[in-house]
């Protein structure tokens, strides 16, 4: 049976409200009292999931900014991936960006340019903000990820092509939803982050089950021993996973009743 539970958090294991319910607190409580390791992955900063960890009890560590940082069960960074800082000066002061709201994940802290309080919204239960500074006076600190919110997804779209066509070499891409597309470093993966932590608790990928609903989670789920989908999962993760199971949607906290399920069944 998987020693190693691996979940995203929006649009998985998180509810409709960007929260945890009560229902999938208590599967995974008493999946950790069996034994049995929690490993959040996500997008979000590790500041913000932090909080959700510490309230879960989670000792499998957790993977953060899309796998350009990975922490352990006690907090301690295990691996960091910046962006190029000669990436930088366009990515974040182009005048090709004018058009959407540019954010920036370093080590310690969320940075924008000016105030975008519907993104707060998923931030609800850690309290996790941003701080507005000015790009161009920023202090040489690594820089985890850049993303960029729009409401508009053709244009995010045609951003992407023009980031690869200039810097394809040294950052990739993904979007944890639609109307956000985030750029890391080249090779950066929720999937290439999970190997280096199986390979650090001693496990192997057949110890490992995944969920998740975005693009982001494509190499994560591939790793997995098991990989699942969510039934809100994004169109374009389900046809490049065929093959993979589809559960139903965060909203009914479809990850946890699969989960007890699951181990219903193995005893």
């Amino acid at each position: 049976m998987y020693r190693l539970i691996v979940c995203d958090l929006d649009g998985t294991l998180l509810n409709a409200e960007h929260r945890l319910g009560d229902y999938s607190r208590a599967v995974l409580d008493g999946l950790q009292a069996r034994g049995i390791e929690i490993l959040l992955a996500s997008g979000r900063h590790y500041l913000d999931i932090r909080c959700l960890a510490d309230r879960l009890g989670s000792r499998g560590g957790l993977i953060s900014s899309n796998g350009a940082a990975v922490h352990d069960g006690g907090s301690r960074l295990t691996h960091c991936r910046a962006i190029d800082a000669d990436c930088l000066d366009f990515l974040l002061r182009d005048p090709l960006f004018e058009r959407v709201h540019t954010n920036i994940y370093r080590l310690d802290d969320w940075l924008v340019e000016t105030p975008k309080p519907i993104l707060l919204g998923y931030h609800q239960d850690s309290g996790f903000a941003y701080r507005v500074a000015d790009f161009a006076t920023l202090a040489p600190e690594p820089v985890l990820k850049v993303f960029y919110y729009a409401e508009d997804p053709d244009h995010l779209l045609a951003l992407e092509e023009r980031i690869l066509a200039r810097h394809g070499d040294r950052v990739t891409t993904t979007y944890a939803l639609p109307m956000v597309l985030e750029v890391m470093a080249r090779g950066v993966s929720k999937g290439e982050a999970l190997a280096g932590v199986v390979s650090r608790l001693g496990l192997d990928r057949a110890d490992v089950i995944a969920f998740g609903d975005g693009r982001n989670d494509l190499e994560m789920l591939r790793y997995a021993g098991k990989g699942v989908l969510m039934g809100n999962a994004d169109a374009s993760l389900k046809a490049a996973l065929p093959e993979l199971e589809v559960i139903g949607s965060n909203a009914q906290e479809a990850v946890a009743n699969y989960l007890e399920g699951l181990f219903a069944t193995a005893g």
